[in-house]
């Protein structure tokens, strides 16, 4: 009987929570998180980005182009403005057709397919002021990305795994351009 009560205590206190105060600093909205980041002069890192969905991830730790090729290929994209972000598709286009849309505007609707030495298969430069989804047109699948978290970065690197039948998309956010040529 000891070890019966003894078990039901430890399940008890196992299932207990600690509680979150009540009264917590406020939050700060995206703009104020991204001045604060301007002011310490750094990049966005994971932890400044709030509520990443579990099929996204933060990195900047890739080989990346000059600065010069960066600004090149900003400007060849319409791009350099705070507003737009460059949305590239990378492996795992296989000829699906694939939409990109934002509130107001499609940016893509096309068959897309990944070229195997370079590992693009599409770069779109969307409005990162509004949310953007990605459609599959093989899968049926959709995928929503916020703009909250566009706003924060300049590339946004979109990978296509067909075997992945919940959510065929995995999102990395970047301000480093991979060599895309």
């Amino acid at each position: 009987m000891k070890k019966f009560t003894f078990l039901l205590i430890i399940v008890f206190f196992s299932m207990c929570k600690t509680v979150k105060p009540i009264f917590s600093k406020t939050e700060e909205t995206i703009e104020e998180t991204i001045e604060k980041i301007k002011e310490e002069d750094r990049l966005p890192e994971e932890k400044d980005v709030i509520d990443l969905p579990d099929y996204a991830q933060v990195r900047d730790d890739f080989r990346s182009v000059s600065e010069k090729t960066k600004e090149n290929y900003l400007r060849g994209m319409k791009a350099t403005d705070p507003q737009y972000s460059v949305l590239i598709l990378t492996k795992g286009y296989k000829g699906e057709n694939i939409r990109i849309k934002g509130d107001e505007k499609n940016y893509f609707n096309g068959m897309t397919m990944s070229d195997l030495k370079t590992g693009i298969a599409k770069s779109v430069r969307v409005d990162n002021s509004q949310d953007l989804t990605l459609y599959d047109n093989y899968t049926g699948k959709s995928l929503t990305i916020e703009s909250n978290h566009l706003k924060m970065f300049k590339f946004i690197y979109v990978m296509k795994n067909n075997a992945d039948k919940e959510v065929p998309f995995r999102i990395t956010f970047s301000n480093t351009l991979r060599p895309v040529l």
